[in-house]
């Protein structure tokens, strides 16, 4: 069955979507079997002040494990931190792990026709199944090298998104200790003179059931804001049933989740 679902972001369409929910398996069969797609490289310069350089961080459902793919429409691009590169955006986007889609590649599309931007450039980190722990210490490199990279190329992130919790709803984590391990992971970006605000995300659902410890993580993740480290609020994930994940798992977007989530983002970027 075909369901059409449209959304709105003050007043404006942004997307819709009409279509099949994939399960996780067939997505996973089905990206594997699709080559990636061929990279258009592009300049990173930005000539335009009105250009958004967006670091997107997290575990799967901020990477490319959508069950769909999308290719930019708009002026979007793909900063890859391994190359230390820019190419036209498509998914699976560079920089992050996973095969499937991203909602970063949407999120930008919808700010550009939404006019908030005259173009995007997306920096993919996202570490599929990762705790907030193994990002801030083991993977902590990744960071490291995405700074020094965006300094070699001369750019400035204007957002940082972090959309992270899953794998720590199913852990003994507390809520102080989600908080203090998200702080010093801000600080490794404060450290290099990266101030652009950093929006929280509220994200533990993955799974018909409700994880063990959502309630901790959660009460982290509001806890976390703070002024003084320019954290804020970003959007509830969790409000994303399962009507927009993979019917097998209730956890990885489908390709109805994956805009609804390119939708609560882009209504927290100014």
């Amino acid at each position: 069955m075909l369901r059409p679902v449209a959304f709105l972001i003050g007043g404006l369409l942004i997307g819709t979507v009409a279509g099949k929910v994939l399960t996780s398996s067939a997505h996973q069969a089905g990206s594997a079997a699709v080559a990636p797609p061929a990279r258009v490289e592009r300049s990173c310069a930005h000539t335009s002040g009105n250009t958004a350089i967006i670091v997107v961080h997290g575990q799967s459902n901020a990477g490319n494990w959508g069950s769909a793919r999308h290719t930019a429409r708009e002026a979007v691009d793909n900063f890859d931190p391994l190359t230390g590169k820019c190419f036209a955006a498509a998914d699976p986007l560079l920089g992050a792990d996973g095969i499937g889609g991203s909602f970063a590649t949407r999120l930008g599309d919808i700010l550009i026709q939404a006019g908030r931007y005259d173009r995007v450039i997306v920096v993919p980190l996202a570490i599929g199944s990762a705790s907030l722990s193994v990002l801030n210490n083991e993977r902590a490199d990744w960071i490291t090298n995405a700074i020094s990279k965006l300094k070699a190329a001369g750019l400035t992130p204007t957002h940082f998104l972090f959309q992270q919790g899953e794998t720590d709803a199913r852990s003994t984590i507390s809520a102080e200790q989600y908080a203090s391990l998200l702080h010093q992971l801000v600080k490794r970006f404060r450290a290099a003179g990266f101030d652009a605000p950093f929006y929280l995300s509220r994200s533990t659902k993955c799974g018909v059931a409700e994880p063990k410890n959502t309630a901790a993580v959660r009460a982290g993740q509001l806890s976390a804001v703070d002024n003084a480290l320019n954290i804020r609020q970003g959007p509830d994930t969790d409000t994303i049933g399962n009507d927009g994940r993979n019917a097998s798992d209730a956890c990885h977007m489908n390709e109805i989740g994956t805009l609804a989530n390119a939708a609560l983002w882009a209504a927290f970027i100014k």
